[in-house]
């Protein structure tokens, strides 16, 4: 992506995505945030942390002390 992609991709956003679009921008910047990390943002991820939080919430998960009480639990 370039440059100019980019310009165009900020011209083409919606009116109420500029605001938290441009403080992810600015953690980039300041070095608050990796840019190699960003995949989390993506709509994919975001739904996908979405249901996690929902099995969590919903009680659906187990807790294991150690990977060998997990293992056992397989």
């Amino acid at each position: 992506m370039t440059r100019g992609d980019l310009y165009r991709l900020v011209d083409d956003l919606p009116d109420d995505t500029v605001d938290d679009t441009a403080v992810v921008l600015k953690m980039i910047m300041r070095r608050q945030l990796d840019p190699a990390q960003t995949w989390v943002w993506t709509e994919q991820w975001q739904e996908q942390l979405r249901g996690s939080f929902g099995d969590l919430e919903a009680g659906w998960t187990q807790h294991f002390d150690t990977g060998e009480d997990l293992l056992a639990a397989l």
